[in-house]
């Protein structure tokens, strides 16, 4: 694992003094310059409902898990023991598909009262209970262990023909409100590299949850208020007088931030004005509230071109909607006796280090912990949430850990009842092993970084076409570099484990051979391909009476696909989002040895490989979506 290092602090709201005495909420900002998307890409929460979909896959291991539990439990009720969570895994593939592990805890703690002499007699006790019908064999070890393969008849086939009626899904038992708080740049910035991360593991957990029945709220706390707005609107005010006729691009207002910073920190007498401009903000001075509501629109219709693009959907919130609850946020918290004066500031204190959370600092102004407090106590009181996910870098993993603290101690959040989640993630290096820059040391721009990676894909594209007899429209390949080159930036960075760094490089993205997008869009592309040479309407074979698995490669991919809910339920548990990648990865893999190994059109199983192509390209589709990667079907 990477050394947790920590994104730029511009990723998400900075420490700032806030006050209490507006009340500017983000969300009535209409983004100038702007034509939305056809899909919403800001919505109202009261929007939202949740619509659970039916139940249809059911989580292959857990029913295996069942068959043993059930067998456990006729073993262990007659003396009164309770029944142990089964310890299931899946065995090495020489041996079977799924091992039980129980039968040596058993033994050490019922061996003498069930008259068991080792753990080999106690896996046969188990192995005489359980109804072995689905397994076409099951092995018990000297040590223990318990084997089984699955019926490839019964089981397996029976499976797939039940997810060829109902289709892809799976919907989790126990849906919930949800609050996902992801992306997070900073108004009169522009979205660079560093919010990369965010945005795109957000946007998969947040459809992964969607899929499987929650109600989510897709929350984008904005970096909109506090002193650096002051700084800002004081040199707007006296180096672009008609800044309020004439609207800049968000490039101008990078070029501001870093000129009106350098004034800032060089001229006592600049910096005096810009922390009356903070003032003149917060008391609702005409020229100072709309010189920041023009900042906060040209940097929304900025962001939105980006998440049009990478198909993220996300509601403004920042840290100007929770500006007036904090007051009231910090009472409660008095009134519960949390708060304490600590040198002049109003401190909360928790159990994960000395370092006080800070409810209001000594100078009477609000900052990054006063906003988080008032955001949670909203979130889990207001939205009424079961369940909120802040997805930032590692760097701030101790900072949510005090909300979430602060929050138990209140009594606003009851674990068990309630449950806060930070999902965080290492950074984004260049192939020198540092933090991923330009050749000048800039901070990478995230437009320039999708240009990248499809113009680079474009190219490839077009080589590849080059001495093809088919031709295709520029349209087409202007399309398919898109696709091809956003779906791989998503994909790579999703494949690797959140919690650690990964160097970025466009040429290993980009490589068709290897664990990466371009590799699966082909993958997806050759089924689409076979469906279509077959001349058959494949969407008509009933697979009931035609689906039969004869060999091993198509017993293998069969077994791979009916994996699609163990990978969702997974994420659903710890929100590492890199097992849909490692599922995609290994559902091609077996797909491949597949396609190698048997002939699918015009063979004698035609109709029933062709069903599994169809399989296939359903589960991939249905991991494409969660990626935000619309496939193509030629390529």
């Amino acid at each position: 694992m990477g050394a947790p290092l920590a994104q730029p602090a511009s990723i998400r709201r900075n420490p700032q003094r806030h006050s209490s005495r507006d009340k500017i909420f983000s969300h009535e900002l209409k983004p100038r310059k702007y034509k939305p998307p056809q899909h919403p890409t800001i919505f109202p929460f009261s929007s939202l409902s949740s619509s659970p979909l039916p139940a249809t896959m059911k989580p292959l291991q857990a029913q295996v898990a069942s068959v043993f539990r059930s067998a456990i439990e006729k073993v262990l009720t007659p003396i009164g023991a309770a029944i142990p969570e089964v310890s299931l895994v899946p065995a090495k593939p020489q041996f079977g598909d799924y091992q039980c592990n129980n039968a040596m805890g058993l033994f050490k703690q019922f061996g003498s009262v069930l008259n068991v002499k080792n753990p080999k007699e106690m896996a046969d006790k188990i192995f005489a209970q359980m109804n072995a019908s689905c397994f076409e064999s099951v092995t018990v070890a000297p040590q223990g262990f318990i084997t089984v393969k699955l019926s490839t008849k019964e089981w397996i086939t029976r499976e797939l023909v039940d997810l060829s009626h109902k289709g892809v899904s799976y919907t989790d038992p126990s849906p919930k409100r949800i609050c996902v708080d992801f992306s997070s740049p900073n108004i009169a910035k522009e979205m660079h590299v560093g919010h990369m991360r965010s945005t795109i593991l957000g946007e998969t957990i947040c459809r992964i949850l969607e899929a499987t029945g929650h109600t989510v709220f897709r929350i984008n706390h904005l970096g909109d208020w506090g002193t650096q707005f002051g700084m800002l609107i004081e040199y707007i005010k006296e180096e672009y007088p008609d800044f309020l006729e004439k609207t800049p691009e968000i490039s101008d207002l990078e070029v501001f931030y870093k000129a009106a910073k350098r004034r800032f920190d060089a001229d006592p007498d600049f910096k005096l004005r810009a922390q009356r401009q903070v003032v003149a903000l917060q008391s609702g001075d005409p020229f100072a509230r709309n010189a920041w509501k023009i900042l906060c629109e040209i940097s929304l219709a900025s962001f939105h071109q980006i998440y049009e693009r990478l198909g993220v959907t996300i509601e403004e919130r920042g840290e100007s909607f929770y500006n007036e609850m904090i007051p009231s946020v910090v009472s409660k918290l008095t009134e519960l006796g949390l708060v304490k004066d600590s040198e002049g500031a109003k401190c909360i204190f928790t159990s994960i280090d000395e370092v006080p959370l800070m409810a209001v600092k000594s100078d009477g102004g609000y900052g990054y912990d006063s906003t988080d407090l008032a955001a949670v106590y909203h979130r889990l009181f207001d939205v009424k949430s079961d369940w909120i996910i802040y997805l930032t870098d590692l760097g701030q993993e101790t900072h949510f850990v005090k909300i979430f603290d602060a929050a138990k101690q209140a009594g606003w959040h009851v674990p068990g009842k309630t449950r806060l989640d930070h999902v965080g993630f290492g950074m984004v290096l260049g192939e020198d092993g540092k933090r991923f820059r330009t050749r000048s040391s800039e901070t990478v721009k995230l437009k320039d970084l999708l240009d990248e990676a499809a113009t680079r894909s474009e190219a490839e594209l077009r080589e590849r076409f080059a001495s093809s007899e088919t031709k295709k429209p520029d349209e087409w390949f202007k399309m398919a570099a898109e696709t091809i080159g956003i779906g791989a930036v998503r994909y790579f960075d999703m494949r690797s484990n959140r919690t650690t760094n990964y160097v970025f490089s466009y040429d290993k993205m980009l490589d068709p051979k290897g664990n990466t997008a371009v590799y699966l869009l082909y993958a997806y592309a050759r089924i689409c391909s076979i469906m279509r040479q077959s001349k058959v309407d494949v969407d008509a074979l009933e697979a009931s009476t035609e689906l039969a698995l004869g060999t091993e490669s198509e017993r293998a991919l069969g077994l791979e696909l009916l994996k699609f809910p163990d990978m969702i339920q997974s994420i659903l548990s710890d929100l590492y989002p890199h097992k849909l990648t490692d599922y995609m990865w290994e559902l091609s893999n077996k797909f491949t040895a597949f396609y190698m190994e048997c002939r699918v059109v015009d063979s004698p199983e035609m109709k029933s490989r062709l069903i599994l192509c169809k399989l296939t390209k359903d589960v991939l589709a249905k991991c494409f979506h969660f990626l935000g990667i619309v496939p193509l079907e030629s390529m």
